[in-house]
């Protein structure tokens, strides 16, 4: 440059020059490498902070799966408790009223459960000889000793009790004892057993997919694992845990569910843990993902955040040049840098999903192409002021993202995000994972750009959503299962006591059921149970529910139902259709119902009894000569 500026040198001029360039040139590079040696720690620094935050947004995201799949464990194991406590209470009504035909009535009980849990029942007299058991013939061995045995015998009233995973003496094999004493004559006159593998209890396995080193369990409030399913299988049924406060048995507790991070004693896996009491039982369900697997899902995100690194460290040292050697143009230098350290960190965050920029000062948001696509806009640029953003967010995620904002605008959170749904052109609604960070404030600290990404989540909300729906109806028919019933009945009966209003319960099977399925096949029997599920349906109303509780058994709630006589003719009607031809898979064929009613609160104070009470009612129908209708009223004499 010199030379083209003076084209007139003498040798010293030139030396001169040339000792003078060197020196600049030392200049530049001794400024430029400390400049890289401030910069590049700080480059760094940011990669591994982001890298430290993909690790928290994992271990978050793993909270959320188990947290969900632990609700959903939870609904079918407490379901699967139920359904054998139903059937306890049903067996055990019929040994109190004779011996004669119980053995066809567990065979029958254990077909209809067919699919959800196979029990082995034994009943015991009153000194805990054993008088009857589905497993091999009765030889009055003494189970007194037994816990679930005992704590009948010493009297602790008429209560579902849950014992230990133990090692049948009848049956030889591992089970969960579960049982209920039998009264005659108010007196103490024996204990009825149910037992159930363990594997039962978690079967839910097979519908997880977390990573290979998922772990979910069943535990006692004392620790003892009763079921327990991992990669490694189920062998630590039985096992006793150790140092888990949350599994002791509490009498006032007021945590129902929560997180836990540590390595499983029993595998030494490092897991997050989401835990669960179950409502209604003295146990604990489990699940749980190790940060190996919650990790696994992050790993792209970190190498880009790696190589990023290394691309963002050669521009610096680029652009770090420039700034040194040019002072004139430093401030413009500085400001690119800045700007180059902002796309930075947005592609950090990107990772391969839609790009956000905000300037909260002009209210505009610019999108990325595939930002665009998620929120199905025709331009990379809108308008973004509040009132855009309130017709754009469902009513019901509108709040959620609110504060999430507003706890990151008042420095409450480092980042922002929050799942909400968002209308696309064609009205539906589109489930999304929105995150980002405030990049610039004004000098009071008021917001004035974010910038983030967009992630689309429909297909994990469906799947939570089908789990959901999964555990509270019916696979075959669509009904509700006897988990969704149970609580609506519950909510009636509340609301009933809360207005002073009654309501009644219908429960009924299918006479000549099963030769239909021994005649034609199951496939017509499935059918079948459709229809009548379709026709009973269209005999009520909109408030009414009508359950299938498994097999040919239906229960409806009619609340606001005032006098046993409207239940009647409500029964009567459902009969009257039952007693019309089914068309099922090409076939014309004839059935009948058997239907028994009870009322609230004159025949039952609770969910418990008031079913157990149409249910007697429902066997009254059917042992007097079948097709009918009984009241709770209504009862054969219990035989000798």
């Amino acid at each position: 440059m010199l030379l083209a500026v003076m084209p007139i040198y003498t040798y010293k001029s030139l030396r001169a020059a040339g000792s003078s360039g060197a020196w600049f040139r030392r200049a530049v590079l001794l400024r430029l490498a400390a400049f890289l040696a401030l910069s590049t720690p700080l480059v760094w620094l940011a990669v591994c902070a982001e890298r430290s935050q993909l690790s928290t947004i994992a271990i978050e995201q793993s909270r959320l799966d188990v947290k969900n799949l632990a609700r959903a464990f939870s609904e079918e194991v407490n379901s699967t408790i139920s359904t054998v406590d139903m059937s306890l209470l049903h067996l055990r009504t019929h040994w109190e009223q004779g011996h004669e035909g119980f053995s066809t009535q567990v065979e029958r009980l254990n077909k209809e459960l067919h699919g959800r849990v196979i029990m082995q029942v034994s009943v015991t007299d009153a000194q805990g000889r054993l008088v009857y058991s589905s497993a091999r013939p009765a030889n009055g061995m003494d189970l007194s000793d037994r816990e679930h045995i005992r704590v009948h015998l010493e009297g602790h009233g008429d209560v579902l009790f849950v014992s230990h995973p133990v090692l049948g003496r009848v049956s030889g094999q591992w089970s969960v004892q579960f049982t209920r004493p039998i009264y005659r004559g108010g007196r103490l006159d024996g204990v009825i057993v149910a037992s159930v593998a363990p594997a039962y209890f978690s079967r839910f396995y097979a519908d997880i997919d977390l990573g290979p080193d998922t772990s979910i369990a069943l535990v006692r409030y004392d620790g003892t694992v009763v079921a327990r399913q991992s990669r490694n299988g189920s062998g630590d049924i039985g096992k006793v845990l150790r140092g888990y406060p949350y599994y002791a048995w509490r009498t006032d507790k007021t945590e129902k569910a929560g997180y836990f991070q540590r390595h499983g004693q029993l595998d030494g896996i490092e897991r997050v843990y989401a835990w669960r009491d179950l409502p209604n039982y003295p146990l604990t369900v489990t699940v749980g993902e190790s940060l190996a697997d919650a990790n696994a899902h992050y790993d792209k995100q970190k190498t880009i955040l790696v190589r990023t690194g290394v691309v963002a460290n050669v521009v610096l040292a680029l652009l770090g040049w420039v700034a040194i050697a040019a002072a004139d143009n430093r401030r413009r230098a500085v400001k690119a840098l800045a700007e180059a350290e902002a796309r930075w960190k947005l592609a950090l965050n990107a990772a391969g999903e839609g790009v956000w920029d905000w300037n909260l000062a002009t209210a505009m948001l610019n999108l990325s192409a595939r930002a665009q696509a998620l929120l199905d806009v025709a331009t990379p640029a809108i308008a973004c002021p509040p009132d855009t953003l309130y017709q754009t967010i469902h009513p019901e995620d509108m709040g959620r993202v609110i504060r999430a904002l507003r706890d990151h605008y008042e420095g409450r959170t480092p980042d922002f995000m929050a799942e909400h749904r968002v209308r696309q052109r064609d009205g539906r609604w589109s489930w999304i994972l929105a995150r980002g960070m405030l990049v610039e404030r004004a000098p009071d600290g008021s917001p004035l750009r974010m910038i983030g990404t967009f992630a689309n989540i429909d297909e994990r909300k469906n799947a939570e959503e089908q789990i959901i729906h999964q555990a509270h109806h019916d696979a075959l028919t669509g009904l509700p299962n006897r988990l969704l019933f149970g609580d609506r009945l519950q909510q009636a009966i509340r609301a009933a006591q809360r207005e002073q209003t009654r309501l009644a319960v219908l429960y009924f099977d299918l006479d000549k059921f099963k030769p239909v399925n021994d005649t034609y096949g199951h496939a017509v029997g499935d059918a079948l149970l459709v229809e009548v599920a379709k026709r009973v349906a269209g005999t009520l109303r909109e408030s009414d529910t009508l359950a299938r509780l498994g097999g040919d058994e239906f229960v409806v709630l009619l609340p606001g139902c005032s006098e046993a006589m409207q239940a009647r003719l409500v029964a009567e009607t459902v009969l009257a259709q039952l007693n019309l031809p089914f068309v099922a898979d090409g076939h014309v064929l004839h059935i009948s119902g058997s239907i028994g009613f009870a009322l609230f609160p004159d025949n039952g104070l609770d969910s418990e009894e008031l079913l157990r009470s149409a249910d007697v009612a429902m066997y009254s129908a059917k042992s007097t000569g079948r097709g009918r209708v009984c009241g709770p009223d209504e009862h054969l004499p219990v035989a000798a």
